[in-house]
Order: structure tokens, then sequence, then C-alpha cells
């Protein structure tokens, strides 16, 4: 806005108290007050006077008040929209229909059915519960006559029954009598023999702890007879003064072939593990040297190179099915012998038909429920050299010795 451009409307006025503007101040008063009139000022003008018009067209802005709206009353009643105009068509409102009038419930009442009068016997257990019912004379009199001749009946047949009974416990004492004569063979050793581990413990300890044949030859079965066996083979274990097997060592009693044996197992205090076998010998315990040591006259190793005394070998026996040009099938029957200490193995043929086939295929053939399984047997056999061109660890079965490590009843 350029303030040097005066506008005559640019200020809201006021009224006099005759109606007219005042829009100057009293120059009248203001000369009389001695001041200097300055400036000319136009005559007061009323509200009836024109606005003087513009002499020249100015630029700026115009301030003017703006009359608020009337504020329009709220009509009395709500008009209804009765007829609307779309397009060229008209749609009538109808009003609503108005709801229809309650109907008032009418009730009917129905006489209930007189009941029927049914006969007592209709009426079930539940209405003549508790009541007595007597029955008839002769009903009472045929039970009591009924009862005394079951009575009468049973009497007459309890020597009948008690007979039957006598017969039956003769058999079955009888039996009895039978199976007490009829005892296992060595049963009487069994019993013996399970008794005597304390024994066992000291015999092993004192065996475990010799370094010198002259103490061992008493301890063992046959030591006398076995004397120079040892000079050659017998270790000594080198256990010391102190060392004493648990005194919960494992004890077990076998029996094999009508001798019974004892078997001590634990442990040495270097993690190896022991089993010393037992018999009794002219009344006393004695320890089976061979068993216990698993004595064979020639090392497996020796014997998987084709050399060795093979008189006396101790080991575990399984079936095979290994067989050669030297062994064939339709002659021979095929076992794999292993060392004592399963680290080593050969191969051992006994003739189809002989006396070591018939005796070791019932050990090591499997069963109807253990088709594929492959048993493995101590045993205790002589070994002879078979074809020249036969392999080295290739081995004919010339007896078995017996059926498990321990030595036989009658050996020294």
């Amino acid at each position: 806005m350029n303030p040097s451009l005066s506008d005559p409307t640019d200020h809201v006025l006021e009224k006099s108290p005759d109606g007219c503007w005042d829009v100057w101040d009293d120059s009248e008063g203001a000369l009389q007050e001695g001041h200097a009139a300055t400036v000319v000022l136009p005559a007061r003008r009323t509200v009836n006077d024109p606005s003087p018009g513009k002499q020249s067209r100015e630029v700026g802005f115009r301030i003017e008040a703006i009359p608020k709206p009337a504020r329009s009353d709220a009509p009395e009643a709500v008009m209804r929209l009765e007829v609307h105009q779309i397009g060229n068509s008209v749609v009538r409102l109808d009003p609503s229909e108005p709801t229809p009038a309650k109907v008032e419930r009418l009730y009917t009442f129905h006489e209930k059915p007189a009941k029927e009068q049914r006969e007592k016997s209709e009426d079930g257990e539940s209405r003549e519960w508790g009541k007595v019912h007597r029955h008839p004379i002769r009903w009472m009199i045929g039970m009591g006559v009924a009862v005394t001749v079951l009575v009468v009946a049973t009497l007459m047949l309890l020597p009948l029954i008690n007979s039957t009974n006598a017969s039956a416990n003769h058999l079955v004492e009888g039996t009895l009598r039978e199976e007490d004569q009829e005892k296992i063979e060595g049963v009487d050793e069994v019993e013996r023999l399970l008794t005597l581990q304390p024994e066992a413990l000291q015999i092993f300890r004192a065996y475990a702890q010799a370094s010198l044949i002259e103490e061992v030859v008493p301890l063992i079965k046959g030591g006398s007879a076995m004397e120079e066996t040892l000079r050659g083979h017998w270790e000594p274990l080198g256990m010391p003064s102190s060392w004493a097997p648990a005194a919960d060592a494992a004890w077990g009693i076998q029996t094999l072939a009508g001798r019974a044996y004892g078997i001590l197992e634990g442990a040495l205090p270097d993690e190896r593990n022991f089993a010393a076998y037992f018999t009794e010998v002219d009344g006393r315990l004695a320890m089976d040297w061979k068993a216990t040591v698993a004595f064979g006259t020639a090392p497996f190793a020796t014997l998987a190179e084709g050399r060795g005394d093979a008189s006396e070998i101790r080991g575990e026996i399984s079936p095979a099915e290994y067989y050669t040009a030297a062994w064939p099938e339709d002659q021979y029957r095929s076992f794999r012998l292993t060392s004592p200490d399963r680290q080593m193995s050969i191969w051992c043929y006994a003739p189809i038909g002989s006396a070591a086939e018939m005796d070791l295929s019932p050990l090591v053939s499997p069963g109807e429920i253990l088709e594929d399984s492959q048993i493995s047997r101590k045993i205790t056999l002589r070994l002879v050299r078979g074809a020249p061109e036969s392999l080295p660890n290739q081995w004919l079965i010339g007896e078995m010795l017996q059926t498990d490590w321990v030595s036989p009843a009658n050996d020294p």
C-alpha cells in the first residue's frame, strides 16, 4: 500500500450525537486555543450525503465490514417430501404401513384323561417290593425232599471219590519217589563246589603271587605230572604279596560230561581279566591250569604258518563256509578255530561222517530259531596236517579231545 495516497474511506468513522459522522476533530476549537491552522478541512457531512466521487483511479485495498448472515429460525414443523422428480419421471413415496395390531392369545383347556385301572400283576416289582409272597405248602415240601435226596446221594458217592483221589495221590508220590531216586548225576558235587569260593580265592591269590614252579605245583591239578610242561610254558603273573582278588569276584558252577567245575572271574591290578577253573581232586579243590591259561601245545601264530605241535589246541570253534580244491565241500565240513585271545584264527576241516564231524556238528549247528546265528564254543582239539596242496593255515581235525577247556575227570 502507498501511504502517500489519501483515501477518505480508509478509516472507520464514528457518528456524532446528532447523527453526523464525526470524522475530524473540532477545527474551530483548535483555532481558538491558538494553534496555527496548517490543514484546511472540508465541511462536515451527514449520513445522507453521498460519498465523494473518485477524481482519480487509485490502487489499494478496501476494508469493509462484512454483515453477518441473518439466522433463520427453525421451522416449526418438519416438512415431508412427497414428490420427487428425477429426470422426466415422478416417484411418489407411499406413507409407511401401520403396525398390525396384536392378536390376543386364546387359551384352550383340555380335560385330563382318566387313569386306566390295571391289575396288580402288571405293575411289576416296583409296586410289590417288600411284600411277602406266601408259597404253597406243596412247593415247600417238594424242595425239602429234593435237598434230602441230594445230601444222601452225595454221602453215598463220597467213598468212591476218596478212593479215586487216593489212587491219584499214590501215583504222584510214586513219581516223586522216582525223581528223587533219579537225581541228576553230580548234583552233590555242584552243591559242594558252591560253598568253596573262599578256598578258590586263596588258591588263585597264591598262584598269582608265586615266582617259582615249586610254589605252583601244589596248587594245580596233576601238578607233579605236569612239572616238565610247567617249566616250558608257565609264566608268573608277578602280583605283589599285598594283592588279593576281590571278595565279591564272580563264582559260577558248570557241569559238562558228568563233571562239575567252578570258574572264578575277576580283574588283575593291570586291568587284565582272568578266569580261573577249579575242580575237586581227592576231596580238595585244585586249579585246572591248562583251562585257566588256555594251554596249547603250539601258539596260533605258529599254526597259521603250518608248523608246530598241534596235539592239544584250545580255542573257540564256529561253523564256516570256506572250501578249496584240497578241501572240497562234498567231502569235508568247514570250521573256524579262533585263538583264546580272539586275535588270530585258522581253518579246520572234518571229513563228513567221521567221529570228529559227528561230535562237532551238534555243538555248532544253528537251531530252528537261530538259523543264521554264528555259534562259537570253547573246544580242545587234536589237529594234523592235511594234503600237501593245503594252505598253511588249513588243518585237519584228528580228534575232539573235550567240549571245553577243562581237563577230563580222569586226567591227572
